[in-house]
């Protein structure tokens, strides 16, 4: 084999720049090449039959290897790359008719498998995989149009069934991303974005494989609205209303008409009024006003008209005194006065004259006393006194207090 060197002419000895080997036939076999002109040799270039078939270069100057390019017919087929110094490749490159990279392999952790593998077109990336927990299996996958990343999957559970899927816009930007039940390849949540931010979230909370929660975002983030679909016939039947961040109005259709006939509204995060539509005529027939989370006042109406029909106040959430229409008119003709819970008093206006003339009065919720105004002037004139549910007297009155008694087991005539 011959060598020639070739080195800048000058009268003392200096270190080749270039050095060839030649074989049998005068082609040349092997080519060495000082690149940065260090003195050293950095690339080395093999021939066979006059093409050439590898090339090895040392990038860092350290005297080792890092780099092998592999030729097929004169044209380069694939290279080999060491990034970490340990003398072994952890990158692999494998170019087409193009002369361009149509595949990489890589291994990222330098435990001498491959775990990412990307493919390109016209020198764009396409695809890439990542094996992600080192079983030699991608788990996840990113999916590029034009060279720009369009998609994500990935094997959450490293099964190799995908468990989240994302989306991107153009510049990059989440738009969509997906979490999926590993079993079915159902959404189980989708997240929408716009700008980057969170718009909206669709999410199968009892795992049917249908969306039963509905949550949106305004432009900065915040929460605005959530809908919930709670019996399960893929619409929305509860709808909660946010104002920075904080329930404000929810509103409910417990008999699935399509709207919403219970609505409650919030205030600093706390009950404040309750409305509900119980005969279905398109507006509330129950109100109930609440203090720091506490119902204070409650009317109900059973007829068509302005006034309720049953006014009930409360304190400590207990009601202390209830006015009701017993016709069921607008016209509140019954009082009752309740103490925790337990019925005390009622007074009734039997004539419409907005006075009571029939009392009342109760121990125990059972009825111990009544008393009734027959003339209509304030002053009651008869008095039953009850045992057990039943009449055992009947005091007649005067002004000035009882002048009669009957033990009889008379009935109240006027018993409400």
């Amino acid at each position: 084999m011959l060598l020639v060197a070739v080195g800048a002419a000058s009268g003392e000895l200096r270190k080749p720049k270039a050095v060839f080997h030649y074989d049998d036939q005068g082609q040349v076999a092997r080519q060495e090449l000082d690149t940065n002109n260090d003195g050293k040799i950095d690339v080395w270039i093999f021939y066979v039959k006059g093409q050439i078939d590898r090339q090895e270069e040392d990038r860092d100057q350290n005297g080792q290897v890092d780099m092998w390019s592999f030729y097929v017919g004169g044209k380069l087929d694939k290279q080999q790359v060491d990034t970490n110094g340990d003398g072994k490749p952890d990158v692999w490159y494998f170019l087409g008719a193009d002369a361009q990279v149509n595949r990489a392999w890589k291994d990222t952790d330098f435990d001498g498998r491959v775990d990412f593998w990307g493919y390109y077109r016209g020198a764009q990336p396409e695809r890439y995989e990542h094996d992600l927990n080192r079983d030699g299996k991608p788990d996840r996958f990113l999916f590029f149009t034009d060279g720009k990343l369009a998609r994500m999957e990935e094997a959450g559970n490293r099964d190799g069934k995908i468990t989240l899927r994302v989306s991107y816009d153009a510049q990059g930007t989440v738009t969509r991303r997906e979490e999926l039940a590993g079993s079915t390849n159902t959404p189980r949540m989708v997240s929408l974005y716009e700008g980057g931010k969170l718009t909206r979230q669709d999410e199968d909370k009892n795992g049917d494989g249908r969306i039963d929660l509905w949550i949106f975002y305004d432009r900065e983030g915040s929460l605005v609205r959530r809908e919930v679909d709670s019996n399960g016939d893929g619409k929305p039947d509860v709808w909660g209303h946010y104002a920075h961040g904080q329930l404000v109005r929810q509103e409910e259709d417990p008999k699935g008409i399509g709207r919403p006939t219970v609505i409650y509204h919030f205030r600093e995060g706390k009950m404040a009024r309750r409305e509900e539509d119980r005969q279905g005529r398109g507006k509330p027939d129950l109100i109930a006003d609440y203090e720091r989370g506490e119902i204070r006042r409650q009317v109900e109406f059973r007829h068509v008209g302005e006034e309720p029909d049953i006014v009930t106040e409360f304190e400590n959430g207990k009601p202390v005194r209830q006015e009701v229409s017993t016709q069921s008119n607008g016209i509140r003709d019954l009082i009752r006065f309740f103490k925790g819970e337990q019925l005390l008093r009622e007074e009734a206006d039997t004539n419409g004259d907005r006075r009571p003339d029939v009392w009342i009065f109760y121990e125990r919720q059972a009825k111990v006393t009544q008393e009734e105004d027959l003339d209509f002037d304030g002053q009651p004139d008869v008095r039953y006194r009850f045992q057990q549910g039943r009449v055992a007297a009947k005091e007649v009155l005067t002004d000035r207090g009882a002048t009669a008694k009957d033990s009889s087991q008379q009935p109240a005539v006027r018993n409400q």
